[in-house]
């Protein structure tokens, strides 16, 4: 059974110039003295643009932009900064906050891994009849194996690590856009 080729829609030209120039369906209608829902018809091809709006069309198309390089983005203004000044402090926070929650969860992997290596060694050591040396042993292998888990296992450790990074990016980032103000 031969399978059914899926067509990929191709946006409408009109759809193209409202949205290069920036302009809502009403808008556009507005510009071609037609309603709103024609606009809509036409872009989801359903309806043909009368002939009557094709020069406002080319009128509208000689404005659209030059393909290339993102605008860079507005100036930023002092009177804008809060959002950004807040953002930072919070991320500071969170950085701090979890850069020392991945500190100790290595702090406690680090004493468990070494733990779990000296083990062996002392029970290989112990005379037979020492069985409560060997129940402390048992006991402590029992909790560094504990310590693995949640904020001791490696695999967390990495996921932290990973967003830490994305933490510290932010950082810098918002560091860049508060440094374009003069002042500031």
């Amino acid at each position: 059974m031969p399978r059914s080729l899926r067509v990929t829609a191709v946006p409408h030209y009109l759809s193209l110039i409202r949205t290069g120039l920036g302009l809502t369906q009403e808008q556009l209608a507005g510009a071609l003295s037609v309603s709103r829902h024609l606009v809509t018809k036409i872009e989801a091809n359903q309806r043909v643009l009368p002939p009557a709006a094709g020069l406002i069309v080319a009128w509208l198309a000689q404005a659209l932009p030059v393909p290339g390089p993102p605008v860079p983005a507005a100036p930023l203004v002092p009177t804008h900064l809060a959002p950004l000044q807040a953002r930072a402090t919070v991320v500071a926070y969170e950085t701090e906050q979890l850069a020392r929650r991945l500190a100790r969860g290595q702090a406690r992997t680090a004493r468990a891994l070494d733990w779990l290596r000296a083990a062996p060694k002392l029970l290989a050591t112990l005379p037979p009849e020492a069985e409560r040396q060997r129940l402390w042993v048992a006991a402590v292998t029992a909790e560094a194996e504990g310590a693995l888990e949640g904020d001791g296992n490696p695999a967390q450790h990495r996921l932290l690590a990973a967003r830490l990074a994305g933490l510290r990016a932010e950082a810098t980032a918002l560091a860049a856009y508060l440094a374009e103000v003069p002042g500031v």
